[in-house]
């Protein structure tokens, strides 16, 4: 069986996980370089510099919380593939190249929290890594590439989840011209649908015969 998977090329799931999680370590890391002090802290202006950090404070808890809910999933999904094969690499790689944007539209959004344009470029690009991740679990579902004990019921379910994030997203990008406030709302309101994982549900004849 691993000889028949290894010439149709199929990929143990270990290498792309491993990988992964260390591009999304490195782009955490890279976020808060931005939270850096520039001038002299004295006991007069001390309050003024913390003031104007907690806009990118703020820019990088959401981001961080997004990665986060970004982190635990993707995690959870590779954890029920059986398999790897050449296309979800690809499918992967998309998804971490608009991750590494982060950075970017984190540190853009912090330096102009209530500018509408920034809102704008930052909700898109949540957009872009909620797709990249919803067209990821799409294939992985449409292809079979989940262990037989895994509910399928219960996976779409979860791709429901993924498309309400998905436009909640969008539209936060449409509404950031009349108000950034919602926009931000918005942010908020995907992280907290995600902040209980979901369970992996089995199949109950299959893991009744385990």
């Amino acid at each position: 069986m691993n000889s028949e998977k290894k010439n149709k090329g199929y990929i143990s799931t270990n290498r792309l996980e491993g990988f992964s999680d260390g591009v999304i370590a490195i782009i955490i890391t890279v976020m808060v370089f931005d939270l850096r002090i520039t001038r002299v802290i004295t006991e007069e202006n001390v309050w003024d510099i913390l003031d104007t950090i907690y806009p990118k404070f703020l820019s990088y808890l959401i981001s961080f919380l997004m990665l986060a809910v970004m982190w635990v999933n993707h995690h959870q999904l590779f954890h029920q593939i059986k398999f790897t094969d050449r296309k979800l690499l690809w499918y992967n790689l998309h998804l971490l190249f608009w991750m590494s944007i982060m950075p970017f539209g984190t540190s853009f959004m912090g330096s102009n929290p209530l500018i509408w344009q920034s809102i704008f470029v930052y909700s898109v690009l949540l957009f872009m890594n909620m797709f990249a991740f919803t067209v990821l679990r799409d294939y992985v579902v449409k292809f079979d590439l989940i262990h037989d004990a895994i509910s399928r019921k219960a996976q779409k379910r979860v791709q429901y989840k993924n498309r309400v994030a998905l436009w909640s997203y969008g539209l936060a990008a449409l509404l950031s011209y009349f108000s950034v406030y919602i926009s931000y709302v918005l942010f908020l309101f995907v992280p907290a649908m995600y902040f209980i994982p979901e369970r992996i549900v089995y199949n109950r004849d299959t893991f009744g015969n385990q």
